[in-house]
Protein backbone atom coordinates (compact mmCIF):
# COMPACT_ATOMS: atom_id res chain seq x y z
CA UNK A 1 0.00 0.00 0.00
CA UNK A 2 1.35 3.54 -1.14
CA UNK A 3 2.30 6.05 1.70
CA UNK A 4 0.39 9.19 1.18
CA UNK A 5 2.72 11.92 0.34
CA UNK A 6 2.14 15.35 2.20
CA UNK A 7 2.88 18.58 -0.14
CA UNK A 8 3.38 22.09 0.84
CA UNK A 9 2.17 24.66 -1.23
CA UNK A 10 4.29 27.30 -2.28
CA UNK A 11 3.96 31.28 -0.75
CA UNK A 12 2.58 33.07 -2.83
CA UNK A 13 4.45 36.16 -4.65
CA UNK A 14 1.68 38.02 -2.60
CA UNK A 15 2.38 36.50 0.80
CA UNK A 16 6.22 36.55 0.14
CA UNK A 17 5.63 40.45 -0.40
CA UNK A 18 3.63 40.90 2.44
CA UNK A 19 6.00 39.05 4.35
CA UNK A 20 9.52 40.84 3.42
CA UNK A 21 7.98 44.23 3.64
CA UNK A 22 6.79 43.63 7.08
CA UNK A 23 10.47 42.81 7.99
CA UNK A 24 11.29 45.91 6.15
CA UNK A 25 8.78 48.11 8.33
CA UNK A 26 9.68 46.39 11.20
CA UNK A 27 13.53 47.38 11.06
CA UNK A 28 12.55 50.70 9.58
CA UNK A 29 10.61 51.50 12.67
CA UNK A 30 12.81 50.46 15.43
CA UNK A 31 15.48 52.31 13.77
CA UNK A 32 13.66 55.39 13.56
CA UNK A 33 12.90 55.14 17.36
CA UNK A 34 16.40 54.65 18.10
CA UNK A 35 17.66 57.55 15.86
CA UNK A 36 15.11 59.76 17.78
CA UNK A 37 14.74 58.56 21.26
CA UNK A 38 18.29 56.44 21.88
CA UNK A 39 18.73 53.66 23.54
CA UNK A 40 19.77 52.17 26.69
CA UNK A 41 22.98 49.38 26.47
CA UNK A 42 22.68 47.88 29.68
CA UNK A 43 19.82 47.63 32.34
CA UNK A 44 21.64 50.58 34.74
CA UNK A 45 21.35 52.80 31.91
CA UNK A 46 24.79 53.69 32.08
CA UNK A 47 26.20 52.90 28.52
CA UNK A 48 23.56 54.93 26.19
CA UNK A 49 23.16 54.88 22.40
CA UNK A 50 22.88 58.69 21.66
CA UNK A 51 19.78 59.88 19.09
CA UNK A 52 20.97 61.51 15.65
CA UNK A 53 18.12 62.51 14.45
CA UNK A 54 16.96 66.10 15.68
CA UNK A 55 13.17 66.56 16.55
CA UNK A 56 13.46 70.01 18.29
CA UNK A 57 15.15 72.70 18.90
CA UNK A 58 15.03 72.58 22.61
CA UNK A 59 16.31 68.95 23.01
CA UNK A 60 18.85 69.03 20.25
CA UNK A 61 20.99 65.64 20.32
CA UNK A 62 24.14 65.41 22.43
CA UNK A 63 25.47 63.20 19.61
CA UNK A 64 25.61 66.52 17.22
CA UNK A 65 27.26 68.94 19.31
CA UNK A 66 27.14 73.02 17.97
CA UNK A 67 28.89 75.68 17.55
CA UNK A 68 28.85 79.13 19.80
CA UNK A 69 26.24 80.88 17.63
CA UNK A 70 24.20 77.64 17.72
CA UNK A 71 24.48 76.14 21.25
CA UNK A 72 25.61 78.78 23.66
CA UNK A 73 28.91 78.80 25.14
CA UNK A 74 30.59 78.85 28.53
CA UNK A 75 33.27 81.74 29.63
CA UNK A 76 35.53 80.91 32.43
CA UNK A 77 37.59 83.33 33.82
CA UNK A 78 40.89 83.02 35.66
CA UNK A 79 43.06 85.32 37.38
CA UNK A 80 46.36 85.68 36.16
CA UNK A 81 49.84 85.76 38.07
CA UNK A 82 52.75 87.22 36.51
CA UNK A 83 56.51 86.24 37.30
CA UNK A 84 58.64 89.31 37.18
CA UNK A 85 58.30 90.46 33.43
CA UNK A 86 55.92 88.14 32.07
CA UNK A 87 53.34 89.31 29.73
CA UNK A 88 49.74 88.39 29.87
CA UNK A 89 49.27 87.95 25.76
CA UNK A 90 51.94 85.10 25.98
CA UNK A 91 49.85 83.69 28.00
CA UNK A 92 46.53 84.09 25.70
CA UNK A 93 48.96 82.82 22.56
CA UNK A 94 49.76 79.54 24.35
CA UNK A 95 46.06 78.60 25.10
CA UNK A 96 45.30 79.46 21.99
CA UNK A 97 47.66 77.33 20.53
CA UNK A 98 46.46 74.39 23.30
CA UNK A 99 43.14 74.47 22.41
CA UNK A 100 43.66 74.55 18.59
CA UNK A 101 45.37 70.71 19.26
CA UNK A 102 42.36 70.17 21.18
CA UNK A 103 40.44 70.80 17.97
CA UNK A 104 38.11 73.36 19.91
CA UNK A 105 38.66 75.89 17.36
CA UNK A 106 35.08 77.35 18.02
CA UNK A 107 36.37 79.68 20.50
CA UNK A 108 37.67 83.04 22.21
CA UNK A 109 40.49 84.05 24.67
CA UNK A 110 41.35 87.14 25.58
CA UNK A 111 42.67 89.41 27.92
CA UNK A 112 41.69 92.40 30.25
CA UNK A 113 43.40 93.44 32.47
CA UNK A 114 45.06 90.97 35.30
CA UNK A 115 41.75 88.40 34.28
CA UNK A 116 41.66 86.02 30.78
CA UNK A 117 38.51 85.43 29.42
CA UNK A 118 37.83 81.79 27.59
CA UNK A 119 34.78 81.24 26.21
CA UNK A 120 34.19 77.83 24.62
CA UNK A 121 30.83 76.19 22.84
CA UNK A 122 28.79 74.51 25.53
CA UNK A 123 29.64 70.74 26.36
CA UNK A 124 29.71 68.60 28.68
CA UNK A 125 30.51 69.65 31.95
CA UNK A 126 32.94 67.47 33.21
CA UNK A 127 34.66 67.38 29.87
CA UNK A 128 35.20 71.39 29.58
CA UNK A 129 36.79 71.33 33.12
CA UNK A 130 39.02 68.07 31.81
CA UNK A 131 39.73 69.93 28.73
CA UNK A 132 40.57 73.40 30.76
CA UNK A 133 42.97 71.70 33.25
CA UNK A 134 45.22 70.37 30.02
CA UNK A 135 45.33 73.76 28.28
CA UNK A 136 46.15 75.73 31.78
CA UNK A 137 48.54 73.58 33.16
CA UNK A 138 52.06 75.51 33.32
CA UNK A 139 53.90 72.91 31.49
CA UNK A 140 57.29 73.47 32.71
CA UNK A 141 59.72 70.81 32.38
CA UNK A 142 63.09 70.24 34.11
CA UNK A 143 65.88 67.79 33.20
CA UNK A 144 68.54 67.30 35.81
CA UNK A 145 70.99 64.71 36.20
CA UNK A 146 72.15 62.18 39.30
CA UNK A 147 73.05 65.33 41.38
CA UNK A 148 69.65 66.70 40.95
CA UNK A 149 71.05 69.75 39.10
CA UNK A 150 68.88 71.24 36.65
CA UNK A 151 70.42 71.29 33.16
CA UNK A 152 67.66 71.85 30.28
CA UNK A 153 63.98 73.01 30.66
CA UNK A 154 61.19 72.88 27.75
CA UNK A 155 62.50 75.82 25.86
CA UNK A 156 65.78 73.47 24.90
CA UNK A 157 63.04 71.19 23.38
CA UNK A 158 62.89 71.90 19.47
CA UNK A 159 60.84 68.54 18.30
CA UNK A 160 58.96 66.05 19.79
CA UNK A 161 58.56 62.28 18.44
CA UNK A 162 56.07 59.83 20.03
CA UNK A 163 56.26 56.29 18.52
CA UNK A 164 56.74 52.73 19.43
CA UNK A 165 59.82 50.45 20.23
CA UNK A 166 61.27 48.14 18.21
CA UNK A 167 59.20 45.10 19.42
CA UNK A 168 55.86 47.23 19.80
CA UNK A 169 55.84 46.67 23.30
CA UNK A 170 56.59 50.29 24.66
CA UNK A 171 55.76 53.79 23.68
CA UNK A 172 59.25 55.60 23.10
CA UNK A 173 59.02 59.73 23.30
CA UNK A 174 61.92 61.30 21.46
CA UNK A 175 63.33 64.47 22.41
CA UNK A 176 65.53 66.74 20.05
CA UNK A 177 67.83 69.34 21.85
CA UNK A 178 68.87 72.90 20.68
CA UNK A 179 72.21 72.98 19.16
CA UNK A 180 72.53 75.26 21.76
CA UNK A 181 71.68 73.79 24.38
CA UNK A 182 73.95 70.12 23.80
CA UNK A 183 76.60 71.01 25.46
CA UNK A 184 74.41 70.90 28.99
CA UNK A 185 74.42 66.99 28.16
CA UNK A 186 77.59 66.37 28.42
CA UNK A 187 78.79 63.51 29.91
CA UNK A 188 75.45 62.35 31.03
CA UNK A 189 73.85 58.98 29.66
CA UNK A 190 70.93 59.38 31.83
CA UNK A 191 68.61 62.06 33.30
CA UNK A 192 65.25 62.29 35.34
CA UNK A 193 62.57 64.49 33.76
CA UNK A 194 59.90 66.34 35.75
CA UNK A 195 56.49 68.38 34.71
CA UNK A 196 55.61 70.91 37.07
CA UNK A 197 57.38 69.36 39.88
CA UNK A 198 55.88 65.62 39.55
CA UNK A 199 58.52 63.15 37.98
CA UNK A 200 57.81 61.65 34.78
CA UNK A 201 60.81 59.39 34.99
CA UNK A 202 64.18 58.85 36.35
CA UNK A 203 65.45 56.94 33.75
CA UNK A 204 65.56 59.13 30.38
CA UNK A 205 68.36 57.96 27.83
CA UNK A 206 70.49 60.85 26.62
CA UNK A 207 72.65 60.42 22.58
CA UNK A 208 74.39 63.32 21.89
CA UNK A 209 71.62 65.44 20.89
CA UNK A 210 68.77 63.74 21.67
CA UNK A 211 66.58 62.26 24.87
CA UNK A 212 64.74 59.03 24.97
CA UNK A 213 61.79 58.55 27.28
CA UNK A 214 60.39 55.15 27.69
CA UNK A 215 56.38 55.23 28.90
CA UNK A 216 53.54 52.44 29.26
CA UNK A 217 50.95 55.04 28.85
CA UNK A 218 49.79 56.49 25.74
CA UNK A 219 47.70 59.00 27.36
CA UNK A 220 50.62 60.23 29.27
CA UNK A 221 52.55 60.07 26.37
CA UNK A 222 50.52 62.23 24.39
CA UNK A 223 49.63 64.91 26.83
CA UNK A 224 53.47 65.26 27.66
CA UNK A 225 54.28 65.47 23.51
CA UNK A 226 51.16 67.97 23.67
CA UNK A 227 53.01 70.12 26.45
CA UNK A 228 56.21 70.52 24.87
CA UNK A 229 54.85 71.19 21.40
CA UNK A 230 52.87 74.36 22.74
CA UNK A 231 55.06 75.62 25.19
CA UNK A 232 54.97 76.55 28.77
CA UNK A 233 52.21 79.13 30.47
CA UNK A 234 54.80 81.25 32.56
CA UNK A 235 51.72 82.30 34.86
CA UNK A 236 49.76 81.16 37.62
CA UNK A 237 45.96 80.89 36.40
CA UNK A 238 43.57 80.84 39.18
CA UNK A 239 40.10 80.34 38.11
CA UNK A 240 37.79 82.97 39.45
CA UNK A 241 34.27 82.48 37.85
CA UNK A 242 32.16 81.05 35.26
CA UNK A 243 29.12 82.34 33.06
CA UNK A 244 27.02 80.44 30.40
CA UNK A 245 25.75 82.14 27.62
CA UNK A 246 22.62 82.24 25.46
CA UNK A 247 22.86 80.92 21.54
CA UNK A 248 22.54 84.08 19.62
CA UNK A 249 21.20 82.33 16.89
CA UNK A 250 19.26 79.39 18.28
CA UNK A 251 16.56 80.32 16.06
CA UNK A 252 18.39 78.87 12.86
CA UNK A 253 17.65 75.11 15.01
CA UNK A 254 14.17 76.00 14.88
CA UNK A 255 13.79 77.34 11.46
CA UNK A 256 15.93 74.41 9.91
CA UNK A 257 14.02 71.83 11.49
CA UNK A 258 10.69 73.70 10.55
CA UNK A 259 11.77 74.12 6.94
CA UNK A 260 12.55 70.42 6.81
CA UNK A 261 9.04 69.45 8.32
CA UNK A 262 7.46 71.02 5.70
CA UNK A 263 9.64 70.02 2.89
CA UNK A 264 9.24 66.38 3.94
CA UNK A 265 5.54 66.87 4.02
CA UNK A 266 5.01 68.33 0.96
CA UNK A 267 7.05 65.46 -1.20
CA UNK A 268 4.99 63.15 1.17
CA UNK A 269 1.56 64.60 -0.28
CA UNK A 270 2.92 65.08 -3.74
CA UNK A 271 4.25 61.96 -4.11
CA UNK A 272 1.72 59.92 -2.46
CA UNK A 273 -0.82 61.79 -5.13
CA UNK A 274 1.49 61.12 -7.94
CA UNK A 275 2.26 57.81 -7.56
CA UNK A 276 0.65 56.57 -4.79
CA UNK A 277 2.92 53.29 -3.71
CA UNK A 278 5.56 53.97 -5.81
CA UNK A 279 5.40 57.27 -3.47
CA UNK A 280 5.23 55.44 -0.57
CA UNK A 281 8.24 53.16 -1.16
CA UNK A 282 9.86 56.68 -2.68
CA UNK A 283 9.37 58.70 0.89
CA UNK A 284 10.53 55.74 3.26
CA UNK A 285 13.51 55.78 1.29
CA UNK A 286 13.80 59.59 1.74
CA UNK A 287 13.28 58.80 5.73
CA UNK A 288 16.08 56.09 5.62
CA UNK A 289 18.23 58.62 3.64
CA UNK A 290 18.07 61.14 6.46
CA UNK A 291 18.24 59.09 8.98
CA UNK A 292 21.81 57.06 7.64
CA UNK A 293 22.85 61.06 6.45
CA UNK A 294 22.45 61.95 10.41
CA UNK A 295 24.17 58.56 11.62
CA UNK A 296 27.10 59.74 8.99
CA UNK A 297 27.52 63.30 10.80
CA UNK A 298 26.97 62.07 14.24
CA UNK A 299 29.52 59.68 14.08
CA UNK A 300 32.17 60.80 11.18
CA UNK A 301 31.65 63.97 10.69
CA UNK A 302 31.41 65.35 14.07
CA UNK A 303 34.53 63.94 15.59
CA UNK A 304 36.37 65.59 12.82
CA UNK A 305 35.10 69.27 12.79
CA UNK A 306 33.99 69.29 17.07
CA UNK A 307 30.78 71.20 16.25
CA UNK A 308 28.49 71.94 13.39
CA UNK A 309 27.47 75.72 13.01
CA UNK A 310 25.04 77.46 10.13
CA UNK A 311 26.55 76.49 7.36
CA UNK A 312 26.34 72.43 8.20
CA UNK A 313 22.52 73.11 8.79
CA UNK A 314 22.42 74.81 5.22
CA UNK A 315 24.17 71.38 4.13
CA UNK A 316 21.38 69.43 5.59
CA UNK A 317 18.82 71.25 4.31
CA UNK A 318 20.76 70.49 0.84
CA UNK A 319 21.24 67.13 1.61
CA UNK A 320 17.41 66.84 1.93
CA UNK A 321 16.39 68.36 -1.26
CA UNK A 322 18.62 66.32 -3.06
CA UNK A 323 17.26 63.01 -1.49
CA UNK A 324 13.91 64.54 -2.29
CA UNK A 325 14.64 65.31 -5.59
CA UNK A 326 15.42 61.52 -6.09
CA UNK A 327 12.67 60.23 -5.11
CA UNK A 328 10.48 62.45 -6.76
CA UNK A 329 12.49 62.03 -10.13
CA UNK A 330 12.09 58.27 -9.54
CA UNK A 331 8.24 58.43 -8.74
CA UNK A 332 7.43 60.69 -11.87
CA UNK A 333 9.47 58.19 -14.36
CA UNK A 334 7.29 55.67 -12.89
CA UNK A 335 4.36 56.79 -13.11
CA UNK A 336 4.99 58.19 -16.63
CA UNK A 337 5.93 54.16 -17.52
CA UNK A 338 1.95 53.82 -15.67
CA UNK A 339 0.38 55.90 -17.91
CA UNK A 340 2.06 54.88 -20.85
CA UNK A 341 0.06 51.12 -20.47
CA UNK A 342 2.68 49.28 -18.29
CA UNK A 343 2.11 47.37 -15.52
CA UNK A 344 4.23 47.71 -12.22
CA UNK A 345 7.53 46.00 -12.38
CA UNK A 346 7.81 46.81 -16.25
CA UNK A 347 7.45 50.66 -15.30
CA UNK A 348 9.51 50.30 -12.41
CA UNK A 349 12.04 48.59 -14.53
CA UNK A 350 11.87 51.14 -17.33
CA UNK A 351 11.45 54.32 -14.82
CA UNK A 352 14.11 53.32 -13.24
CA UNK A 353 16.47 53.03 -16.14
CA UNK A 354 14.87 56.24 -17.43
CA UNK A 355 16.32 58.63 -14.88
CA UNK A 356 19.33 56.93 -13.74
CA UNK A 357 21.06 59.57 -15.29
CA UNK A 358 19.93 62.52 -14.00
CA UNK A 359 19.79 61.41 -10.41
CA UNK A 360 23.34 59.70 -10.32
CA UNK A 361 24.65 63.68 -12.24
CA UNK A 362 22.50 65.15 -9.53
CA UNK A 363 24.15 63.05 -6.95
CA UNK A 364 27.96 64.03 -8.61
CA UNK A 365 27.65 67.43 -8.67
CA UNK A 366 26.46 67.74 -5.01
CA UNK A 367 29.46 65.47 -3.91
CA UNK A 368 31.97 67.87 -6.10
CA UNK A 369 30.85 70.64 -4.60
CA UNK A 370 30.95 69.11 -1.23
CA UNK A 371 34.58 68.03 -1.62
CA UNK A 372 35.19 71.87 -2.97
CA UNK A 373 34.08 72.72 0.81
CA UNK A 374 36.40 70.32 2.05
CA UNK A 375 39.68 72.16 0.94
CA UNK A 376 39.71 75.57 2.82
CA UNK A 377 39.24 75.55 6.50
CA UNK A 378 35.85 78.09 6.99
CA UNK A 379 34.02 75.71 5.03
CA UNK A 380 35.44 72.36 6.02
CA UNK A 381 32.83 71.38 8.70
CA UNK A 382 30.04 72.32 6.27
CA UNK A 383 31.41 69.99 2.93
CA UNK A 384 31.93 66.68 5.48
CA UNK A 385 27.96 67.40 6.25
CA UNK A 386 27.05 67.45 2.41
CA UNK A 387 29.62 64.68 1.60
CA UNK A 388 27.71 62.49 4.33
CA UNK A 389 24.06 63.53 3.40
CA UNK A 390 25.25 62.94 -0.33
CA UNK A 391 26.98 59.32 0.57
CA UNK A 392 23.51 58.47 2.16
CA UNK A 393 21.41 59.26 -0.61
CA UNK A 394 23.32 57.02 -2.54
CA UNK A 395 23.66 54.45 -0.61
CA UNK A 396 19.49 53.58 -0.01
CA UNK A 397 18.52 54.08 -3.54
CA UNK A 398 18.79 49.95 -3.49
CA UNK A 399 16.31 50.33 -0.22
CA UNK A 400 13.69 51.83 -2.95
CA UNK A 401 13.61 48.89 -5.11
CA UNK A 402 13.38 46.78 -2.40
CA UNK A 403 10.30 48.53 -1.18
CA UNK A 404 8.99 48.92 -4.61
CA UNK A 405 9.47 44.79 -5.25
CA UNK A 406 7.27 44.49 -1.98
CA UNK A 407 4.46 46.17 -3.23
CA UNK A 408 4.48 44.96 -7.04
CA UNK A 409 4.38 41.54 -5.52
CA UNK A 410 1.42 42.45 -3.11
CA UNK A 411 -0.38 44.37 -5.69
CA UNK A 412 -0.31 44.01 -9.65
CA UNK A 413 -3.12 46.82 -10.31
CA UNK A 414 -1.06 49.50 -12.44
CA UNK A 415 -3.67 52.41 -10.86
CA UNK A 416 -2.27 52.14 -7.71
CA UNK A 417 1.56 53.31 -9.32
CA UNK A 418 0.62 56.03 -10.54
CA UNK A 419 -1.97 57.61 -12.88
CA UNK A 420 -3.03 55.64 -16.16
CA UNK A 421 -4.83 56.22 -19.32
Amino acid sequence: MSKAVKTRKPLSAQAKGIACLAVLLALLIFVSCISIGGMKLDASGVNILLPWVPVCSEDWPQSLPLSRTLGGSTCVDYTVTLPEGGDINAVVETLNARLDGMGETDREVKAEGETIHVELREMDHDYMHGLLSLATMPGMFDFVDANGVGLLTEKDITDVQVGYNSTGTSLVMTLTVSEEAVAALAGNTMVSVYCDGSQVTTYAFVSGNQITINLTDYNTASNLAFLLNTGAIEATLTESGETENEAAGKAALTVTLIAAALLLVAALVYLIMKGKLTGVAAILTAWCAVMLGMFFVATIVVPSVAALNVGCLIAMLIALLLVLFTAVTRTESISKQISEGYGPKQATKLGLRTCAKIVWIAHGAVLALSLILMIFKFSEAVGYTLCAGVVASAIVTVLFRAFQACFTAICKKPALFGKVK
